[in-house]
């Protein structure tokens, strides 16, 4: 699905590559578009990213749709402070300028002046016009004025939208303050660390460095690959079980695993396999945050979760830097069992609207053929 959502966005930016719209200079938003003139590398880098499909992405359109029907349109504060942030200035919440479908579009983080995490309706000063702020110190555009702000090398810039506290007090997305109780805020390593490092790539056309922060933030198959890890530590056969013990660890997520909404979970499944390597038999373990509503019941979706949460009964996901023992006991078929294995994914399952084709049968006729 993100193979294809890419594929549409990014083909449109060879189209316009010519003509790009100019820096007007004045107190607006300015579109992404305009930022591309001078910064095509991050501008690329940024276009397939999290922060850029934050608004127009399946995912969040379907949840958003069911939040602004079942509250009446209210929800569109709610939803859009951090989907698409410029409405905090704009006040486009009926999304009527195309800069609110550019979702976390570069200008809205570019001219955040200020922070106040106390501010809980909207923890950004944000002060769009000529003046682009970043981490990079003594800058310097032809285009525009420049100035260094330290919170873009700090947690706090992205607190505002990924330490999120539903209208019932529940901490629905908890990731910032994750991340401060862990070792990696007593070490110093910053959200920044990890999700921005510097790849390759021009920070501008005209006199740029050679190296850009990942504005993609980091969010791909090879920085997931390796980052939590399972060791069996002790096979175990008798006549009627298999005891299977291992360790799994948070290697390098600077905050629990899975974070975010907790429709995400973990998945570790253990197997056993007999010679020929066919599986056996499977036992399994989630790890995650359950959510639920006041008829206590188990809330599933993104957009509920929002709306309706009002307590966490459980949250056994894995701490950064922990290390969990399990044990499995599988009882199957013992005396065929050759191996074990254990493997761990990453599952999510949004509901998500989509273009389906329906045929339904109304009548039919047949005909001999002589």
């Amino acid at each position: 699905m993100t193979t294809s959502i890419l594929k549409t966005l990014l083909v449109p930016v060879f189209i316009v590559a010519m003509t790009l719209p100019a820096f007007s200079g004045d107190k607006s938003y300015e579109s992404s578009l305009v930022c591309a003139n001078c910064h095509e590398d991050n501008y690329r880098n940024w276009k397939g990213s999290l922060h850029a499909l934050s608004y127009s992405n399946p995912i969040f359109q379907t949840a958003y749709r069911k939040a602004y029907t079942e509250t009446k349109g209210s929800a569109k504060k709610y939803c859009l402070n951090c989907h698409a942030p410029t409405v905090s200035i704009t006040g486009d919440y009926d999304v009527e300028l195309p800069i609110t479908t550019e979702g976390v579009t570069c200008d809205f983080c570019h001219t955040v002046a200020k922070i106040d995490l106390d501010k809980k309706d909207g923890p950004f000063h944000s002060e769009p016009g000529e003046t682009k702020r970043s981490v990079l110190e003594n800058a310097e555009s032809p285009h525009h004025k420049t100035a260094y702000s330290k919170d873009f090398a700090g947690s706090k810039l992205c607190a505002g939208c990924h330490s999120f506290e539903n209208r019932h007090g529940v901490k629905v997305g908890d990731t910032y303050n994750e991340w401060l109780r862990s070792p990696y805020a007593n070490e110093g390593k910053e959200c920044q660390n990890c999700h921005m490092k510097e790849i390759d790539g021009k920070t501008a056309i005209e006199r740029g460095r050679e190296k850009i922060h990942d504005h993609s933030l980091s969010h791909n198959l090879s920085t997931m690959t390796d980052s939590v890890t399972v060791k069996i530590t002790h096979v175990e056969k008798t006549a009627k079980r298999i005891g299977v013990s291992l360790d799994i660890t948070n290697e390098k997520i600077g905050h629990s695993v899975p974070t975010g909404t907790p429709a995400r979970k973990l998945v570790l499944e253990v197997r056993t396999h007999n010679a020929k390597g066919a599986v056996i038999e499977t036992l399994s373990k989630e790890y995650r945050k359950i959510v639920v509503n006041a008829d206590g019941d188990e809330i599933q979706s993104d957009g509920d979760v929002f709306l309706y949460g009002v307590k966490i009964t459980e949250d056994n996901r894995l701490k950064p830097k922990e290390t969990r023992s399990e044990k499995f006991i599988l009882s199957r078929k013992t005396g065929s069992v050759a191996s074990v294995s254990a493997e761990l994914f990453f599952q999510y399952e949004p509901v998500v609207t989509e273009r389906t084709l329906m045929k339904i049968p109304l009548f039919s006729s047949q005909s001999i053929v002589k």
